[in-house]
């Protein structure tokens, strides 16, 4: 028995020995080899998986985010050709390596990224058949890797060596693909031609479209596009037709450019000259199906090389068109999308028919914005309606058919508020009448069954029904039909744009939600498109809401709304320089041409006489200080002056000094402060009356826009030539006063002689301004242009990939050879003597006076000129021409927006922080934490929170990212491009101080144009809440333990709170764009209490969007216990046209982020702005300082109202707009407003104080301003923000009232849906007044029966989206709690009640 199991058991050892020598042998011998590939495009992939006839041989693709298997496979190719890889990543890909495997990386443009383990004697042959590439080179390529590299012997064929695999830069799809030619190529355009004459491909008179890139597979967009009658001209590479001049005998109609990275300047020469458009299809560069459920649509490198650097090209319609579907044996080929295919091609044709329909048979659609009721049109920095005059007179005059056209901008306006007006929800009665009389176009339901069938899939049009109910919903309808506002004039047709919401909060009605829109909205462009059949749409000034409808935020599928809005017609956005963040939005998502428009002009405040006594005090404090006799006793007493002066102005006030012990002098510090903030009142930049399209500025305006734009960069430039020359000027910046004596009052008279010459500067009158000689400044030119950045190395890269299979005698090949040469020299440097440093010094200050002098012409020159420019742009665009690329920006802060009449561009986010915003973004860090240590006894935050925004980090180039990273304790890793890939610590010995925690709240806007930097922040709060600092403090760390406790305590479970607690990067759920608090600070008879604004505020903006994986997440208390420990809220201004009291999303993001704060901690955290406007002197600036100066200079100062009043109905609403802010952050922050601030808006608007003629304007021009300014301030005093006199509170109302008795309601928000207002001011008026006032709020707000045929709904209805639904649930429930509180009489009860919702 012993015997038998002792030989089973060596029988079993024997076998299983046996079978692991022969799966060693196997595994050895025979075992299928395992090919990696790391950062291949899928087309490269497909073409070596198609030439793959070995089963032995399996491929396979590997992301960074996998390279800890790297190990898994035989071998590893890499393409290092702009590859981005984590420092993690690249260490994975390295230690495999270091076991053994084989790895091949080639095309390599990061040094760090070239790790080659490959045989040195093997590589050369692996690389010949990479380079050379082919059906038979990447066969044997896979052969030699399986019996060469992995050393198999069975199923290993000789491979057989690598051949010149050549193709020619022009080239065609095989017609047949006969004889296994998938392609037939040609050397020059005549031997093309004459093939397509030969192939019955040819059509004389036919448009002619370059289709070029590497991106996609053109084949079936070839055959698409010649099957609706156009000749096509394959080219695999434009760079060297361009050079050659080939393609100017294409004469083409247009380009289209399956695009990674730019075509180049030399490519927009050429667009501009032949005045033709450049499309850039996307390839999602993903699996269809997961593309379409993706709410990101792209983002990261991919976003930057496919869409926003085409962009600088000027490159159109961002549209999808090819995907990747799997094969069986999983992997991927690239493919067009069926449907996208047919779209795309469609919206080709259209805009090439636009070049050869006639003007007079053409139809344009334009959508304008308008607030309900009679509020005037708006745009941003624009008055609408005299522009919109002008524009249709252009047309006119261009030959198109706008007949009915009125007589004048005031006829206009009047039609418009007559036939193309908008209406609150809440004003039936008006909506009623103007179904009556406004001769609406009625959409009845079988007509809108058939437009949604063509324009939107079912998943959508259910959507709409499930949100909506059946057409036509409760809005503007009747008899089942929906009536739409619009004004026909000939073939014009003018829309006001519907809501994209609905409901109490406005700005969710402006910006859209993550639910369909209502029937209205969709309905008005389905009516464009169909009903009226609009061969062009023009969304008129800067901004509507179709950019910011549902879902994705870039490369949108049929299933997102502005994706199938717009659908193939061509679609042209005027859209203002200074808001480029919203604008970009607008090319991605609405598939807009921009046509930029000047701003506002530019003006002094001369503000300098109103605080003359306080200045002549300054000034003798200074000379008491610093002069011949100093007197230490004179300054002191002077001190005493100045803060009695101080005070008494309310100074003191806004720069939060001491105001109590009036018996103790201010310190010299404090003086200075004083003195500074006296200076800035002086030299404030603020704009005048709004910019009208075709109208030229004023002299006047010209120059003191170009003041404005030249005077400081002239006054820097001097001094940075006094400072390269060695002299004393250290302090000079701090003290305002000493530096605009020394340096900026001689700049304003350099920039008025170069004014008054007329021409440019010449050398001799540069070498005068700067006092050097002309030896100097030559030299000083010299060292300059060798410190001049290469060119674009991403786009010389991807100009290189498009040719590295094209033949080597080739011109193409000539042409890849001398780029290479080119990035060498770039890479390796020249070998000249390198200029000092001190040269260097000298030759950048010579180099920024020297074209700062220059660009007062050049300023004075593009402002005359933009507004022409901008009629013939947008003529030119519904000509179907070219729209030349622009950055954006005001024209002070980037004068490079100039001239205008063009299409804006971003800056590439991979490439941020820059090193130039890095360097800014540690100074203002600095900033912060001095201005933070100086009102706390020398601490330091623990935490601060900052708000994104994209226009900043277009313009700023990523410096509030550069404050968040630096506040961390973290730096950007710069890869040989100058992209951010990767972040490190910055060691706690170097940093000197404790880590700051932060969290990040982020406009929809930044997030869907720099996701990949939300996800750097992300990564950059962990890093620093690891990192081990010895004799610091970590409040990263500790902020990650408390957010734990938070959430653990208020019921989230373990491990969800320990993986939300490093959650810091928020932004607005469901993808939304705004808060969603605006309406609900404005419709202030519905809450009691700012803590429930603060609890909405949090909902609406508690989505997680710090990590791919977790994108929109959303969960109750992870932003509320995030917020925990903050001490400091900062936010971002780079703008000259905009402050904090004129723009209310400064009070909607940073006042919702201070309240939460507040709500959160029980404490008001300080409130900080980053200040960009001036490139030479970024500082912080604390909130109600830069609320004090904005108005102090603007609505409270006499020339600032006067130019105002020289406006039209826009300037007018805009002080409205700024009166409704300054309630909106007396909600927020009440101590940013105090009474000082409510009085003074009684004296100038109610009494008229600077004798302007104030009401008699606003009664001529827009008596609905007037209306909302009073209201407004009644409203505050209801609520008890402003503690106002009985007298005032009965000035007001009869203003008020009078006003709508003698206009009627306007009827805003704040003037018809406020029913707790109207009881107050109904309760301030004699009896009969009260009657008459209530009876035309009643007016507007019901409507008769008379009025209305069955289906019109007498009640009233909200429309309501689905996330206003979710983020107002406390206001839903209060409602609904005093509803059944009214019914038992339980006043009481309603209090406690509606506190202790939740939400």
């Amino acid at each position: 028995m012993i015997q038998k199991t002792a030989k089973l058991i060596t029988f079993i050892v024997v076998s299983i020995l046996a079978v692991l020598i022969l799966w060693g042998l196997w595994a050895f011998m025979a075992a299928p080899t395992r090919v990696a590939f790391l950062n291949y495009q899928v087309i490269t992939l497909g073409q070596i998986s198609k030439a793959n006839d070995s089963r032995m041989v399996r491929l396979y693709e590997l992301t960074p985010e996998e390279a800890s298997k790297a190990g898994h496979y035989d071998i590893l190719l890499i393409n290092g050709m702009g590859l981005r890889i984590t420092e993690e990543q690249r260490a994975q890909i390295q230690k495999a390596a270091d076991r053994g495997l084989p790895v091949l990386s080639t095309m390599v443009t990061n040094p760090a990224n070239d790790i080659n383990t490959v045989d040195s004697t093997l590589a050369p042959e692996l690389q010949a058949y990479l380079s050379n590439g082919g059906p038979a080179n990447y066969r044997n390529m896979l052969a030699f890797i399986r019996r060469r590299i992995d050393r198999k012997v069975i199923a290993a064929p000789q491979p057989a060596p690598a051949e010149e695999y050549t193709v020619e830069n022009i080239y065609h799809p095989s017609p047949d693909g006969s004889g296994g030619v998938e392609e037939e190529g040609f050397r020059s355009i005549a031997a093309y031609n004459q093939w397509l004459r030969d192939n019955g491909l040819w059509k004389e008179g036919s448009p002619r479209i370059i289709v070029t890139g590497q991106m996609g597979d053109p084949t079936d967009l070839i055959a698409s596009l010649e099957a609706t009658g156009n000749v096509v001209y394959p080219i695999r590479s434009t760079m060297p037709m361009l050079r050659t001049g080939q393609l100017d005998s294409i004469a083409p109609s247009a380009v289209v450019n399956m695009a990674h990275g730019r075509l180049g300047d030399g490519m927009v020469r050429f667009l501009e000259k032949y005045n033709i458009p450049l499309f850039s299809p996307l390839n999602v560069n993903s699996l269809v199906s997961d593309w379409e459920a993706d709410e990101m649509g792209m983002a990261g490198g991919f976003l930057s090389q496919s869409v926003v650097t085409p962009e600088i090209d000027g490159a159109i319609r961002p549209y999808v068109l090819f995907g990747h579907y799997e094969d069986e044996d999983g992997l991927q080929r690239l493919e067009a999308i069926p449907e996208r295919l047919q779209e795309f091609t469609e919206t080709v044709n259209r805009y090439l028919e636009l070049r050869r329909k006639p003007e007079s048979e053409k139809k344009i659609a334009i959508f304008y914005y308008k607030r309900a009721g009679q509020n005037a049109l708006t745009a941003a920095g624009m008055e609408v309606v005299p522009s919109l005059y002008n524009f249709l007179k252009a047309l006119q005059s261009a030959g198109y058919n706008v007949e009915g056209l009125p007589s004048s901008p005031e006829a206009l306006a009047a039609l418009i508020q007559s036939r193309g007006a908008v209406f609150g929800s809440y004003a039936e009665g008006a909506a009623s009448r103007f179904m009556n009389e406004g001769a609406p176009e009625w959409v009845d339901a079988p007509t809108f069954a058939r437009w949604a069938q063509e324009a939107l899939p079912q998943r959508l049009r259910e959507e709409v029904e499930a949100l909506n109910g059946e057409f036509p919903g409760p809005y503007m309808s009747r008899d089942g039909r929906l009536a739409l506002a619009r004004i026909e004039l000939g073939n014009v047709v003018l829309l006001p744009q519907p809501a994209a919401g609905g409901g109490q909060n406005d700005f969710q009605m402006v910006h859209g939600t993550h639910a369909a829109p209502p029937y209205n909205y969709i309905a008005a462009y389905l009516y464009a498109r169909y009903g009226f059949g609009a061969d062009a749409m023009v969304h008129f000034g800067t901004h509507g809401s179709l950019e910011f409808t549902p879902k994705k935020q870039v490369a949108l599928s049929q299933y997102d709304w502005p994706d199938r809005l717009v659908g193939t017609v061509p679609h042209f956005y005027l859209y203002t320089i200074s808001n480029v963040g919203e604008g970009v939005m607008a090319k991605r998502r609405a598939y807009a041409t921009l046509q930029s428009y000047l701003t506002a002009p530019f003006m002094e405040s001369n503000v300098r006489g109103l605080y003359r006594d306080l200045s002549e005090e300054l000034s003798h404090y200074e000379d008491a200080l610093y002069g011949e006799r100093p007197d230490a006793s004179r300054a002191e007493d002077i001190a005493l002056r100045i803060k009695e002066l101080t005070i008494e102005m309310g100074i003191a006030s806004d720069l939060g000094l001491d105001t109590l012990d009036k018996g103790v002098p201010y310190t010299e510090e404090e003086v200075l402060r004083i003195g500074n903030f006296a200076e800035e009142l002086a030299s404030e930049k603020v704009t005048g009356r709004l910019y009208v399209m075709g109208e030229p500025y004023l002299p006047a305006q010209i120059e003191s826009t170009v003041y404005a734009m030249s005077t400081e960069p002239v006054a820097y430039g001097l001094l940075g030539i006094d400072r390269a020359r060695g002299k004393d000027v250290d302090g000079v910046e701090k003290q305002l006063s000493v530096f605009n004596r020394r340096y900026v009052a001689p700049a304003k008279q350099i920039v008025a002689r170069l004014l008054a010459q007329g021409r440019p500067a010449d050398d001799r009158q540069l070498c005068s301004i700067a006092g050097i000689t002309p030896e100097e400044l030559a030299r000083a030119r010299e060292v300059a242009a060798s410190l001049q950045a290469p060119p674009d190395m991403m786009s010389m890269m991807a100009q290189m990939a498009g040719m590295q299979q094209l033949k080597k005698d080739s011109a193409a090949g000539r042409g890849m050879s001398e780029m290479m040469s080119a990035v060498g020299r770039r890479m390796m440097g020249g070998r000249k003597a390198q200029p000092t440093q001190a040269e260097k010094d000298f030759a950048r200050a010579v180099s920024e006076m020297e074209q700062a002098v220059l660009n007062v012409y050049n300023y004075r020159k593009a402002l005359m000129e933009s507004p022409s420019a901008e009629l013939g742009s947008m003529l030119n665009a519904l000509d179907g021409g070219y729209t030349a690329p622009s950055p954006g920006g005001d024209p002070v802060a980037n004068p490079n927006t100039l001239p205008t009449g063009r299409n804006l561009f971003a800056v590439n986010a991979e490439a941020t922080p820059t090193r130039s915003a890095w360097e800014k973004g540690v100074a203002l860090a600095e900033n912060t934490l001095r201005l933070y240590r100086q009102r706390h006894c020398d601490s330091l935050p623990r935490k601060v929170s900052y708000t994104l925004w994209s226009s900043e980090f277009i313009e700023t180039e990523g410096a509030t990212i550069a404050q968040i990273f630096y506040m961390l304790g973290v730096e950007p890793v710069y890869d040989s491009f100058g992209r951010v890939t990767d972040i490190r610590l910055i060691p706690s010995e170097k940093l000197g101080r404790p880590r700051i925690d932060v969290v990040v709240q982020t406009s929809g806007q930044l997030r869907d144009i720099a996701a990949s930097r939300l996800f750097l922040i992300d990564r950059a709060v962990r890093m620093a809440a690891e990192a081990q600092d010895g004799e610091y403090v970590n409040n990263v760390a500790e902020g990650i333990r408390e957010t734990e406790r938070i959430l653990t305590e208020k019921g989230v479970t373990p491990a969800d709170a320990r993986r939300m607690s490093s959650y810091r990067v928020f932004g607005g759920v469901n993808g939304n764009y705004g808060t969603g608090i605006q309406g609900m600070v404005t419709a202030s008879d519905r809450w009691t209490s700012s803590s429930e604004i603060a609890q909405v505020y949090m909902n609406n903006m508690g989505a997680y969007y710090g990590s791919e994986e977790g994108w929109e997440e959303f969960s109750r208390y992870a932003f509320e216990a995030a917020l925990s420990r903050t001490d400091a809220v900062v936010q971002p201004r780079q703008s000259n046209t905009w402050g904090a009291l004129s723009l209310d999303h400064v009070y909607e993001f940073m006042g919702g982020l201070n309240l939460s704060v507040k709500e959160v901690t029980g404490k008001d955290p300080d409130a900080y702005l980053s200040d960009y406007r001036n490139r030479n002197r970024v500082r912080m600036q604390e909130l109600k300082e830069a609320i004090g100066v904005e108005s102090r200079t603007t609505i409270f100062n006499p020339s600032y109202i006067a130019e105002k009043l020289n406006g039209g109905a826009g300037d007018a609403a805009a002080i409205a707009e700024t009166v409704t802010n300054t309630f909106g952050w007396n909600v927020m922050k009440p101590e940013a407003v105090d009474d000082r601030v409510w009085d003074e808006i009684y004296e100038v608007y109610v009494q008229d104080k600077f004798d302007l003629g104030v009401h008699e304007h606003f009664r001529e021009v827009n008596p609905a301003a007037l209306e909302e300014v009073t209201a407004v301030m009644l409203e505050s005093v209801r609520k008890g923000l402003w503690d106002a006199t009985p007298e005032q509170v009965a000035d007001i109302a009869e203003l008020h009232t009078g006003l709508i008795e003698e206009f009627a309601p306007s009827c805003s928000g704040f003037v018809c849906d406020n029913p707790a207002l109207q009881d107050y001011i109904a309760s301030a008026l004699p009896e009969a007044s009260a009657s008459e006032y209530r009876g035309a709020i009643r007016q507007i707000r019901e409507a008769s029966v008379s009025d209305a045929s069955d289906g019109m709904v007498l009640r009233k209805d909200r429309l309501q989206s689905e996330t206003e639904k979710e983020t107002t649930l406390v206001s839903n429930i209060a409602v609904a709690v005093l509803i059944i509180a009214l019914f038992i009489g339980g006043g009481l009860l309603i209090r406690r009640r509606r506190k202790s919702s939740g939400i």
